[in-house]
C-alpha cells in the first residue's frame, strides 16, 4: 500500500477530519486524487475561503477575492497583504480547491472491486455501508465497509445496525482499527482492517478477500431463528444480491417466484404469506448468479 492511501484511510477515521486542502492534493499527487474522486472515494468540495501564503515568512492567511482578467478571461484571486514584502498575491483558484472523504462512494469502489452483487445500503449513517454479497467456491460472506470500530460509541452505533443483525454470514471491513469483540450487537462477524488487502491499480482500486473469506463469522441470532421471514424481508435480502432493481421490484419477484413454488412458503398470500428462510436463500444465490451472467 502506499503511503497516500493509508493516510487516507486514516482521513476516514478521524472523528473530525477537515477537507482535504489543495496543499495536502500536492503532497499525495494530484494523480492520487483525481483516481479517488474517479471512484467515489473522494468527492470535491466548496472552495476554501482562505489558504495559508506558504511563500511569506509569517505564515499568514490569504483571503482571495476571485476576479477575472479583462483580456484572458482567466479566473484566479488577488490578495492584498498589509505586509510591504508580500504586497499583493496573486492565487490560482487551485490552491482553493477541497476534497471531502465519502463513505458510500468508497463503499461503492469496494463493491466494485470485489464484484459484490446488490446494491450499497447504509445501515448506519456515516459508521457503517453494506456493500453486497461475495461468494468464492463454497463461501460466501455479506461484505460491510465500517469505519470508527475504535470509537467510544462504537457499541452504541452499531446497535442500530439492522441490515449486521439480518446478514446470515457478515465479514466486515475496518477503515482502521480493529474494535473490540464487545462492540458488536450479539453477534461476532469476521472482521479485516481493509488496509490490509487494499491496493490503487491501473484498472482502479483491488481488494483481495481471498484471505478473509474463510474467516469464522457468528451472525446474530434473530438471523438464525427467525425461519419464517416476510416478502418484504426476502425483497430487502434479495436486493443485496441484485442489481438495478428497487425494493418495490424484487418484492415483486419474490412474490412471483413464491407462487411458482421456487422456494418454501407458509402457502399463504399477501400479508399473511411467509417464506421459508433456508430454501429462500438457495433460490436468493441462484439470482445472483443470473445477474452476475447478465453483467458479463
Amino acid at each position: 500500500m502506499t503511503e497516500p492511501l493509508r493516510e487516507l484511510l486514516g482521513r476516514f477515521e478521524l472523528q473530525n477530519a477537515g477537507p482535504i486542502t489543495a496543499q495536502e492534493a500536492r503532497r499525495w499527487g494530484r494523480g492520487f486524487v483525481a483516481r479517488l474522486s474517479e471512484l467515489g472515494v473522494l468527492r470535491e468540495a466548496t472552495p476554501a475561503a482562505s489558504i495559508r501564503n506558504e511563500a511569506c515568512e509569517h505564515a499568514c492567511d490569504m483571503e482571495p477575492e476571485v476576479v477575472t482578467h479583462a483580456v484572458t478571461g482567466e479566473r484566479f484571486g488577488i490578495h492584498r497583504c498589509v505586509r510591504e514584502e508580500c504586497g499583493v498575491v496573486r492565487v490560482p483558484l487551485d490552491d482553493l480547491r477541497r476534497w471531502e472523504c465519502d463513505l458510500v462512494g468508497f463503499a461503492g469502489a469496494v463493491g466494485r472491486a470485489v464484484d459484490a452483487g446488490g446494491q450499497i445500503v447504509v445501515d448506519v449513517p456515516g459508521r457503517l455501508i453494506e456493500v453486497g454479497r461475495i461468494i468464492a467456491g463454497d463461501s460466501w460472506r455479506d461484505v460491510f465497509l465500517a469505519r470508527g470500530l475504535a470509537w467510544d460509541d462504537a457499541a452504541t452505533a452499531l446497535a442500530d445496525a439492522r441490515r449486521l443483525k439480518a446478514s446470515d454470514a457478515p465479514l466486515v471491513l475496518a477503515l482502521g482499527k480493529l474494535p473490540s469483540t464487545g462492540v458488536w450487537p450479539d453477534c461476532h462477524p469476521a472482521v479485516a482492517l481493509l488496509s490490509d488487502i487494499v491496493s490503487l491499480n491501473g484498472g482502479g482500486m483491488a481488494v483481495d478477500c481471498t484471505g478473509v473469506i474463510g474467516r469464522h463469522t457468528k451472525p446474530h441470532p434473530s438471523a438464525i431463528e427467525s425461519k419464517w421471514i416476510t416478502v418484504t424481508e426476502a425483497g430487502e435480502m434479495l436486493l443485496s444480491d441484485v442489481s438495478g432493481i428497487t425494493l418495490k421490484q424484487a418484492m415483486a419477484r419474490v412474490s412471483r417466484a413464491g407462487t411458482a413454488g421456487k422456494f418454501t412458503t407458509n402457502g399463504k398470500e399477501r400479508q399473511a404469506r411467509r417464506i421459508d428462510r433456508a430454501s429462500f436463500s438457495t433460490w436468493r444465490l441462484e439470482q445472483r448468479e443470473k445477474d452476475l451472467a447478465e453483467c458479463d
